[in-house]
């Protein structure tokens, strides 16, 4: 009677999201890279509502360069937006989030929408759309200066 293999529960494979991110080689992106990507990352990071829309609205602007594209990219910018700026409380922060993802998509290959495609980025599509399409409940303000 053949013995049963046993499957490994473990992989050895590491974590790619848990790895350190490498400064770059060239100093120029280096310099770039302290001065302008890590501090707008950290700020994205923070826990004040109007750091994190301002981190936002600075990414989406610097994401059309080309070198701070693919060092934000490098610092894994897609899982940050993914898991913290599109569940983000504010408003401003989420469409920020938004339109990071819109101009990567742009500049970036078509593979780059096919990784968006296995990071479920549907369902967080499908989730802002219900936001918006859902009519908001009025409070009893906007309730008198609508009959005023």
């Amino acid at each position: 009677m053949a013995k049963s293999r046993k499957n490994k529960v473990q992989s050895n494979r590491p974590n790619p999201i848990a790895k350190p991110v490498k400064p770059p080689a060239d100093p120029e992106l280096a310099a770039l890279r302290e001065s302008k990507i890590l501090p707008v990352i950290n700020d994205l990071k923070s826990t004040d509502v109007k750091s994190r829309t301002a981190a936002a609205t600075a990414i989406a602007n610097i994401v059309t360069d080309t070198k701070c594209r693919k060092l934000l990219l490098r610092e894994q910018i897609v899982h940050i937006v993914l898991t913290e700026t599109l569940t983000d409380s504010s408003i401003d922060g989420r469409a920020a989030g938004w339109e990071i993802l819109r101009v990567l998509s742009q500049e970036e290959e078509a593979d780059f929408c096919v990784h968006l495609y296995r990071l479920d980025i549907l369902t967080a599509l499908e989730h802002a759309a219900k936001a918006v399409s859902t009519p908001r409940p009025r409070t009893a303000t906007a309730n008198s200066r609508q009959d005023d």
